[in-house]
């Protein structure tokens, strides 16, 4: 493991929620060295009493915690706050659990015994994309004119949801929003699986097709039960997927 240290762009918080008190401490020791600021707590009482009244920029979760579990705490966290950062640290390495992870929200779903490196670059790429939102990705809304596909969905990348051409509304989680901001820009083209990864700041040993395929699915499911109509997300065989131009196109 590196033992450099490199410090975050900005004094951001980071959550740490693990209730072995050893590895909780190492972790929290870790981060700190490698420059973040750390919060560590036990279980959700103590993360919810602290966000009460404080905030945090990334919460790195167990799911295994006593009274309310990690999955419980992510869905929560994320339904009140598309842009925090949230990082699953659990023993449960079955594909399963790790499916579940990210559909409840969860930026990243990493196993015991983690990596450090692996930790410190998850964060800081999570930290920094809060810090400077237009860093990698341009706003649907910074183009000179307004491309035809967004003439029936509305895509608010500031509030992070997405506006169905008959008024109903869908927040979306981080993913989510750098998924559909890069279609929207891409003027109805399609967009290749890893070009999307890249533009979504997966890391390489990060990125897979697979990942990929369960966040355009949940979200298809979350517009549709939603909103009652399909996604503006089509796929586009052997290329990848593209801003849907017409909403009665198939998905």
């Amino acid at each position: 493991m590196s033992t450099s240290s490199q410090n975050v762009a900005a004094p951001q918080w980071v959550a740490l929620v693990e209730d072995e008190p050893a590895l909780r401490e190492e972790i929290a020791f870790q981060l700190q060295h490698h420059g973040f600021r750390v919060l560590a707590f036990a279980d959700a009482f103590g993360l919810y009493r602290h966000m009460a009244t404080g905030t945090v920029a990334a919460v790195v979760l167990d799911i295994g915690l006593p009274g309310e579990d990690g999955l419980s705490i992510a869905t929560l966290l994320r339904s009140h706050d598309q842009q925090l950062g949230i990082v699953f640290l659990t023993a449960r390495a079955q594909r399963d659990d790790k499916m579940t992870g990210l559909q409840a929200g969860a930026d990243a779903y990493l196993v015991k015994p983690v990596d450090l490196d692996e930790l410190v670059l998850v964060l800081r790429r999570l930290l920094a994309r809060q810090q400077q939102p237009e860093a990698n990705l341009s706003p649907a809304s910074s183009t000179p004119t307004e491309p035809k596909e967004l003439a029936l969905w509305k895509l608010n990348r500031d509030r992070a949801k997405i506006i169905a051409s008959n008024g109903q509304t869908v927040h979306l989680t981080l993913v989510e929003l750098q998924l559909l901001t890069i279609l929207a820009s891409r003027d109805g083209q399609a967009c290749k699986p890893a070009e999307l990864g890249r533009g979504m700041g997966l890391m390489d040993d990060e990125w897979s097709q697979h990942r990929l395929e369960v966040i355009v699915s949940r979200l298809r499911n979350k517009v549709l039960r939603e909103t009652g109509l399909p996604a503006p997300v089509r796929t586009v065989r052997g290329m990848g997927y593209a801003w849907r131009a017409d909403e009665s196109a198939p998905v």
